[in-house]
């Protein structure tokens, strides 16, 4: 797999939409669900930017993007459970599909550039990403399943919200205790995004730091 595979700043580009994805819609207040909407949106269109390259897996990319986009603007009509379940499990599949697609150029790459970087850290944020939808899923699947304290009545945007909270707190094990599982299967899931987000940095950083270290050594030989 090689650099120019890529459209030029796509790893950067994506890495700027997921942080605005965090940050942004909570400093506008009423417009929150609209401009999580928005952002959410540019998202998986920067994921779908990401496999450009190959028409394969932009296709497979598309037909998973689809009905996330779709459902997202509420374009589907009709309504029931199944809706909204079905949403997650979509945005669970394509977010796991371009997490693969990350994880795989930080494993193949060899030279340590820009690109591998932020491929690194965008994949770190999917995999948290990925998480708070399988929470959601679970909560919806069995209520009670978290200890939250808010009406859970409430718009998707905010509960996409509480949950990538809550999955970042988890995938960074800062505990902050405000969002607790409580049931067995909450705690399993819990459990294992905050190993694999630990072995995720110490393998990352390890892998990054040796590119590196390497690239200066073979500088150096070839002034010597």
């Amino acid at each position: 797999m090689k650099n120019h595979q890529f459209p030029p700043y796509s790893f950067y580009g994506f890495f700027l939409t997921l942080i605005a994805l965090l940050l942004l819609p909570a400093f506008f207040g009423n417009n929150f669900g609209l401009t999580h909407k928005l952002l959410w949106s540019a998202s998986l269109l920067a994921c779908l930017w990401l496999i450009t390259h190959d028409h394969r897996k932009l296709f497979l990319g598309s037909v998973l993007a689809i009905p996330c986009l779709v459902i997202n603007w509420e374009l589907f009509p009709g309504s029931g459970e199944w809706i909204p379940l079905s949403y997650h499990f979509f945005t669970i599949l394509f977010l796991v599909f371009i997490t693969i697609h990350l994880l795989r150029f930080v494993i193949v790459n060899k030279k340590i550039n820009s690109d591998l970087i932020f491929a690194s850290l965008c994949a770190y944020l999917l995999l948290a990403l990925v998480w708070s939808r399988i929470y959601i899923l679970i909560e919806l699947f069995f209520p009670g399943s978290f200890s939250i304290g808010v009406n859970l009545n409430q718009s998707s945007e905010e509960l996409s919200a509480l949950f990538t909270y809550y999955s970042f707190v988890t995938i960074s094990t800062l505990g902050y205790g405000d969002i607790a599982p409580m049931t067995q299967l909450a705690r399993s899931w819990a459990t294992m995004e905050a190993i694999f987000g630990q072995l995720y940095l110490a393998i990352v950083v390890a892998r990054l730091m040796g590119l590196y270290i390497g690239s200066e050594l073979t500088k150096n030989n070839q002034g010597d």
